[in-house]
């Protein structure tokens, strides 16, 4: 007897019962459904995590003075040169598409003192138009308003920050801060290594809803910083956002060359911020873990329906075999069937699976559901997950639980061709 026909047969035995058979191929589609779901979700919360976190740092690609990463000295400043070098060449028609947003940022650490108290911050002078670009700050503005670049003045703080020196919108605040003396300056330069102070007015606050920020990053003009800080025509870093994370280590590379030369270091966010960075692997490491716990409740699906179907026909196969039918094709016949539910399966399972993402990724998963109150304080990043399911995510995930399906059937089929005769016609 051919394979073919053997195959045939196994096919026409699966609609002997077309309810059970439904029922079997839609309880296995549900795994691959599930398993595709929760690839989404975790490839979008994976991707938002990223891109929130860099949007909240350094960026995708950040270029800064040569030593500054290891040592963080704030007198390690980019020239106007540097800078105007970069922009230029980031907006060529070679990277134009692939880049966001750039932004230069002077980095200082200073005390912010209002009539009731006083609080250590990180200071970030910047140009609002290009900030608005590559930082979330801009966007996260809970009372007032952003920077803008007519402002020479003015300030923007935290909503921790402003609770902690009892101000509000419109209020004066007092900037303190240590000139900067850059190493390649004369000494009597910008009176270097001299306090500095200045009166600002606070024109918006913030809340991010990560602490760490809320409370101590302040954000001014970039002008208003440079004159504190004594550095006219410098900045600490410029801050590179890019359309896709992705392209950061080649936009890294590309950079890389096009400063040789230059004392400054062009690195992509896994080395600007390896915090992230490690975050990220453990994210993936779970990603990973999970999968493998939707996997193997698929694959325990698949070996527990196959070897009911092949227990239950236990007379149907000694009459076979006493028919004439050998072991292996016994075994031929149970893994034809097994390959046609398994297909069936993942068509129903890629039916449901795509259309429950589709919804996924463009209305999101909205955390606030499991939050009648309020969202978690520590909460970080956006409370609505969007999937982001890619083709190559699809056709591994149909390819895997295929090949699942193949190796498990192998022993329901040797089950199948151990039949033993007479004992297998016994009815009781």
């Amino acid at each position: 007897m051919g394979v073919l026909l053997l195959v045939k047969i196994g096919w026409r035995n699966l609609w002997r019962n077309p309810r059970g058979t439904l029922l079997t191929a839609l309880a296995l589609g549900l795994g691959l459904t599930l398993l595709l779901i929760s690839l989404g979700l975790l490839d979008g919360s994976h991707e938002q995590m990223v891109g929130n976190g860099v949007r909240f740092g350094t960026g995708h690609v950040v270029i800064q003075a040569r030593g500054y990463q290891e040592t963080g000295s704030l007198e390690l400043l980019l020239p106007a040169r540097v800078v105007s070098t970069t922009g230029e060449f980031l907006r060529t028609e070679t990277l134009k598409h692939v880049v966001r947003g750039v932004s230069p940022r002077l980095l200082a650490s200073g005390l912010l003192s209002s009539a009731a108290n006083a609080s250590g911050v990180s200071m970030m002078g910047v140009i609002p138009q290009e900030e608005r670009a590559v930082s979330l700050i801009p966007q996260r503005i809970v009372e007032g308003n952003y920077l803008n670049d007519d402002q020479q003045s003015g300030v923007v703080i935290g909503a921790e920050l402003a609770r902690n020196l009892a101000v509000k919108i419109g209020a004066k605040v007092v900037l303190m801060t240590q000139a900067v003396q850059p190493p390649d300056t004369e000494a009597t330069d910008a009176g270097g290594g001299e306090m500095q102070s200045t009166l600002l007015r606070v024109t918006g606050i913030f809340r991010t809803g990560i602490q760490a920020i809320d409370a101590h990053v302040i954000q001014l003009p970039l002008p208003e910083a440079q004159a504190l800080l004594g550095v006219t025509n410098r900045v600490t870093q410029v801050a590179v956002l890019l359309e896709r994370e992705g392209d950061s280590l080649r936009v890294a590379q590309t950079l890389r060359k096009q400063l040789t030369g230059v004392p400054v270091e062009v690195l992509p966010w896994r080395e600007s911020m390896p915090t992230l960075a490690q975050l990220f692997l453990l994210d993936e490491a779970f990603n990973y873990v999970m999968n493998g716990v939707v996997l193997a409740m698929v694959g325990l699906g698949i070996l527990n329906t196959i070897l009911m179907r092949v227990l239950e026909r236990r007379y149907e196969f000694g009459l076979c075999s006493a028919l004439g039918l050998r072991p292996v094709q016994l075994g031929v016949m149970i893994m034809g069937e097994s390959l046609a539910l398994t297909a069936i399966s993942l068509a129903l399972g890629l039916v449901l699976g795509l259309s429950v993402q589709h919804y996924f990724a463009t209305a999101g998963l909205d955390l606030r559901w499991f939050f009648h109150s309020s969202l978690p304080t520590a909460l970080v990043f956006d409370p609505i997950i969007y999937s982001r399911l890619s083709l190559t995510r699809i056709a591994s995930s149909v390819g895997i639980v295929f090949l699942t399906a193949i190796v498990i059937s192998l022993y329901p089929a040797l089950k199948a061709a151990r039949t033993e005769l007479p004992g297998a016609l016994k009815v009781f």
